[in-house]
């Protein structure tokens, strides 16, 4: 064989060798997808964490996480494909649901309510309230619902004044400034003096504080995908309520949320710790009050969720199994 007709055959080999390795490479690169959060409190801690710990590429996945500003933004997110999962209040998956919106609830990440009734100091008993007035950030927002099951837990149902202020700073505001006389909120931003009057989670009340959402067409084509987002998630929020991890969340919280300040980092810190769940089930009993608000009180949950996937990590013993490593 010519020296010229080696050369050919020996490099027609490598080059095969090398794109049998590149075409490899690029069958066992990660999918690469992008989960949304619509709220930088306690809630999305675990999806932050199980990025900070490396979970989600331990199970294959590698996803870019992105902030948007509401969970209405995030419906058509969804549906263009924008996004692959994100995490959305109840009432905006709801609506978008009974509007003909292909999505679904996959977890409720926590099923009691982190908020708190803040007053002005010399309100010292519940039914001081009677007569007052209290400030929300929106009519049908999380803040109002809540406030409307306190006042019907409490048996003060129409005897409270709601107003609705536009958001949890313009809230903050009215309290300082005494143009309301307190407010159910997870923090409440404000230098003026208060007395916090209730815990929500105390009366025993059940609300989801937030949906991790997908389209239906995603959960369709890639359900693999899909449950390794979820044993990742759940392995973020086992390092989350693991007492020796607390230093890493709170890097983590103040990465992502953008605080400087050492006090609200540790409140997101506590509450998520405390109230985000182990196994974030859709509970009826957790968006029941939702559905009641909304007027859709017969709405099946199954309609905007499905929790086979929680299910069946619970079944598999996977989630006892992180708590037990720890």
């Amino acid at each position: 064989m010519r020296w010229q007709d080696m050369f050919l055959t020996g490099g027609s080999l490598v080059l095969m060798v090398f794109f049998f390795l590149l075409g490899q490479s690029y069958s066992a690169e990660k999918p690469r997808i992008t989960l949304a959060y619509s709220t930088t409190g306690p809630t999305a801690v675990g999806l932050w964490m199980a990025k900070e710990i490396g979970a989600f590429g331990k199970y294959g996945v590698d996803p870019n996480l992105i902030f948007i500003s509401s969970s209405p933004v995030m419906v058509p997110a969804l549906i263009g494909g924008d996004v692959q999962g994100g995490i959305a209040g109840a009432n905006a998956v709801i609506s978008a649901v009974s509007g003909g919106a292909s999505i679904v609830a996959v977890a409720s990440l926590a099923n009691r309510p982190y908020l708190r009734l803040w007053v002005h100091p010399e309100i010292s008993r519940i039914d001081e309230l009677r007569g007052k007035t209290l400030g929300v950030s929106r009519f049908g927002a999380t803040t109002d619902n809540l406030t409307r099951i306190l006042l019907r837990r409490i048996g003060l149902e129409g005897a409270v004044n709601i107003r609705q202020l536009g958001g949890t700073v313009e809230v903050g505001l009215a309290f300082r400034h005494r143009q309301i006389d307190g407010a159910v909120l997870a923090t409440l931003r404000t230098d003026a003096p208060y007395r916090i009057l209730a815990d929500l989670a105390e009366f025993g009340i059940q609300y989801s504080m937030g949906l991790l959402v997908v389209s239906r067409d995603f959960y369709r084509r890639a359900p693999e995908t899909l449950e390794n987002i979820m044993r990742a998630y759940v392995e973020g929020v086992a390092v989350l309520r693991d007492q020796s991890q607390k230093e890493r969340a709170l890097k983590a919280i103040a990465r992502y949320t953008r605080l400087k300040e050492a006090k609200p980092i540790e409140e997101i810190y506590s509450d998520a710790a405390k109230y985000v769940d182990r196994v974030p089930r859709v509970e009826p009993e957790a968006v029941a009050a939702t559905l009641e608000f909304m007027g859709k009180k017969s709405f099946p949950v199954e309609n905007f969720a499905d929790n086979s996937i929680v299910d069946r990590l619970v079944r598999e013993g996977f989630i006892d199994q992180l708590y037990k490593k720890r």
